[in-house]
């Protein structure tokens, strides 16, 4: 019996760092230590005043971008996917938050 070769191997490269940047995000924008979310932590250490959903939803952007050009990479599809999901997510949660202020 000869090997198997997989054609379809994914190779680790641009796109990946959609992955890494999505999960990045998440974490800055939707985690927290205290009462504040720990992209609000690292915003206050550093001296920046500006708003964390903004910074977010940059990087979100940003993810979806870069996979979406190089779909081809490991994680990218997933890494945009998350994305695209959590901008909506905080679309909607704004939505509804502005409702019931």
């Amino acid at each position: 019996m000869g090997s198997i070769i997989n054609i379809n191997r994914k190779k680790w490269g641009i796109g990946t760092l959609s992955l890494i940047i999505s999960i990045f995000s998440v974490t800055f924008s939707f985690s927290s230590l205290g009462e504040k979310t720990i992209g609000e932590n690292i915003l206050k250490a550093i001296g920046v005043r500006f708003p964390v959903m903004v910074i977010s939803t940059v990087l979100f952007v940003i993810a979806i971008f870069i996979g979406h050009k190089y779909r081809e990479d490991y994680g990218a599809k997933f890494g945009k996917n998350i994305s695209i999901s959590f901008i909506i997510l905080m679309m909607i949660l704004s939505v509804i938050s502005s409702i019931y202020k």
